[in-house]
């Protein structure tokens, strides 16, 4: 059995000093309403006399352990780490997203072969080239310091100076000879070189990123018109995303399996991008009039999956610029040249035949 203590004294009226084994305490008013102050803080306390009916508040906290404080602290870091994780997962997850629906914006310039063709040479072969000129304007304004003078510095300058004329002239060869490689180059592009039609289609390497992303890309040119034929295999169960990924109310992740229908248009989409894409970038640095283009890719049904041809479609040059690439839907634009694709809304792409 604990023995107790408590002693309380009156200090004025309304106010009582009070000794027990925990400590003092400070009490101001009566039975309806007191305050009372002590070690573990300051509590208000409010009663009905006779109806057993009462109300206690603490008005402050005791002070912590610094080994809670350290612990609850760190509980806190590690609360905001992960929703600022959470942020980075989802905010990746909707670049993908995005990144998958608009292959088909990031193209190479446009090369115009027949201005390169009838380019002028960047100087006359018999003349002094643009980088010689500002040597030599740089020698014939030197002027000696007195620094120079004074430690006779003067003929060293000079020849350093001299000395990048040599490099200038070294820069303008080049620079002439690059124009002759691509002068040369140009007419044979427009000349319907197909051996140079390739080089500069593997030199360009325009298909990188969507190789990247597990897709194989090969084509072949036409001997007899300006044009080519692609095969394009895309690879969509590595690429296009089956998940879900936002944030909840308090900032956690939350991971969804997609809706099929989301799934199967988002396929759609990003096989009709890389196709478009496919098409601009030929347009873009080869003087082809008529890409045709086949994309290989699964289909899964609810029995098992098959590859095949999903999409096939030819596009001609004057029919692409008329389209207005930063606003399109894809899978819409492709309904606008010749193509053989069947997309269920409930099934996603089926297998078709090739355009011939």
């Amino acid at each position: 059995m604990g023995v107790r203590f408590r002693k309380s004294f009156k200090v004025a009226p309304g106010v009582r000093f009070n000794v027990g084994k925990k400590g003092v305490s400070t009490s101001i008013g009566g039975k309806g309403l007191r305050v009372s102050s002590s070690s573990r803080g300051v509590s208000v306390g409010a009663s009905i006399p006779g109806t057993g009916v009462s109300y206690n508040k603490n008005l402050s906290s005791r002070n912590k352990r610094p080994q809670r404080t350290n612990y609850e602290r760190l509980q806190q870091q590690s609360k905001e780490e992960k929703m600022i994780a959470a942020e980075h997962e989802v905010a990746k997850y909707d670049a993908h997203v995005e990144m998958l629906t608009s292959v088909h914006n990031e193209v190479n310039d446009q090369i115009d072969w027949q201005e390169i063709a009838t380019s002028m040479p960047p100087f006359k072969r018999e003349e002094e080239g643009p980088n010689v000129l500002v040597v030599k304007e740089k020698v014939e304004s030197y002027k000696p310091t007195l620094r120079d003078r004074l430690f006779s510095r003067v003929e060293a300058r000079k020849r350093i100076l001299l000395e990048e004329v040599d490099v200038a002239k070294a820069s303008d060869n080049e620079l002439y000879s690059e124009w002759e490689n691509n002068l040369i180059q140009s007419k044979k592009i427009l000349d319907g070189n197909r051996k140079t039609w390739e080089q500069l289609t593997n030199q360009i390497n325009p298909f990188e990123d969507i190789e990247a992303l597990g897709s194989e890309v090969s084509f072949a040119f036409s001997p007899n018109e300006p044009s080519v034929t692609v095969h394009l295999n895309i690879q969509n169960s590595e690429v296009v995303p089956t998940k879900v990924l936002s944030l909840t109310k308090t900032g956690k992740l939350s991971q969804k399996n997609m809706a099929k229908g989301k799934y199967f248009q988002l396929y759609q989409d990003y096989v009709c991008s890389c196709a478009i894409r496919v098409a601009r970038e030929f347009f873009a640095i080869l003087p082809i009039h008529t890409t045709t283009i086949h994309v290989y890719g699964e289909v899964i049904s609810e029995e098992s999956s098959e590859h095949g041809c999903i999409l096939s479609v030819r596009m001609n040059r004057h029919e692409m610029e008329d389209l207005f690439f930063d606003n399109i839907d894809c899978s819409d634009a492709i309904e606008t040249f010749t193509h053989n694709m069947k997309f269920l809304k409930t099934k996603g792409l089926k297998l078709i035949e090739e355009v011939r």
